[in-house]
């Protein structure tokens, strides 16, 4: 899944809210402000949703401060004021300036708070009006915020349950090639990474390898492992890897079926591997090296043989050929020499 529960995303409402401007100028504080436009900004907090990849540290100013505005130990407005004053003192002068949202979320369970934290691009305009004197005017206008996932710079979700805040946390930085995040960002929040990108590709192979067996019947020749090959080349030559990019090679090592009802399978399975896998709405480089991995076969006879091997493209070490003398195969092994030969419990069978 993402950081968000199913259930969450369902039902998430937003409490309270609160808007700062960031940048050059001196902060401001502003108080809470009424929530408008909720379905809007429900949907581009659910745009932020992504699967952790940082926890907090042991110290942490930002956790501490928002689980005392969950106690109640601060108010809401108190406690993003202060959290907004510091994220606009760590955001400098030299970063592009923003709107620094932070929300006070819901879902149906009551010892359950969510928080988002939004720095999200605004536009400006400028207006002309007419003045009393009949005199064309113009001023200054902040124009938009607009819906488009890609107007957000930063973002961070935290769960805290019962007062307490969950160690991960769901962040992302269009500053930064994902899943980094800027300097200051992870200073603010005080946090660390806690998954490397080469557990991302380890978990990739496998969220690949669980849709391919479940998606055997739709492969060519039913052959999980050159499907699986297949995908992993693709994904390896991408400069970035997210959902959509492990969609379409998952659909072209499937080979590209036409029609949709298929398609939507390949998509719908590979969905559900990607959130088993803790992989969702993130973007991570590929390591091509555990992408050149090749898939591990295994063969198991009906007379209790059982062969693994690696599954190189164009091996001709491991040959299966059809048996001319009726059913079945002849396996034929080439080796340099043989480095195991022993004989194993029978608990291993």
């Amino acid at each position: 899944m993402g950081f968000l529960t199913e259930d969450e995303r369902g039902q998430l409402r937003i409490e309270s809210m609160i808007l700062h401007v960031v940048g050059e100028e001196e902060f401001d504080p502003q108080p809470a402000r009424v929530v408008e436009h909720a379905n809007f900004f429900i949907g581009r907090i659910l745009d932020t949703d992504t699967a952790a990849v940082y926890q907090f540290k042991e110290v942490s100013g930002s956790r501490d401060r928002l689980q005392n505005m969950a106690i109640g130990a601060i108010t809401f407005e108190a406690g993003a004021q202060d959290l907004s004053r510091e994220f606009s003192r760590q955001h400098g002068t030299t970063t592009r300036d923003g709107a620094f949202f932070i929300f006070d979320l819901r879902a149906d369970e009551a010892n359950v708070r969510i928080y988002s934290l939004i720095k999200y691009d605004y536009r400006e305009a400028i207006e002309q009006s007419e003045g009393e004197d009949g005199q064309q005017r113009l001023r200054r206008i902040i124009h938009a915020f607009i819906d488009d996932k890609k107007a957000i710079q930063k973002a961070a979700l935290i769960r805290v349950v019962n007062g307490r805040a969950e160690a991960m946390v769901a962040a992302r930085d269009r500053t930064k090639s994902a899943p980094e995040i800027a300097d200051y960002f992870a200073t603010f929040l005080d946090v660390e990474r806690t998954r490397s990108d080469d557990e991302l590709n380890r978990e990739l192979v496998e969220a690949l390898r669980k849709t391919f067996l479940e998606c055997k019947d739709l492969l060519p020749n039913n052959d999980v492992a050159s499907a699986l090959q297949q995908a992993k080349g693709m994904l390896r030559d991408r400069q970035q890897i997210d959902e959509e990019a492990i969609v379409d090679a998952v659909i072209a090592a499937a080979g590209h079926p036409a029609d949709e009802e298929t398609k939507t399978l390949l998509r719908r399975r590979t969905t559900q591997k990607l959130r088993t896998q803790r992989l969702t709405g993130l973007a991570f480089p590929p390591d091509r090296q555990v992408l050149r991995k090749p898939p591990l076969r295994k063969l198991r006879t009906t007379e209790g043989v059982t062969v693994t091997y690696p599954d190189e493209i164009n091996a001709v070490r491991v040959q299966r050929m059809p048996n001319p003398a009726g059913e079945g195969e002849v396996i034929t092994i080439t080796t340099d020499r043989i480095v195991e030969d022993t004989v194993v419990p029978d608990r291993a069978r």
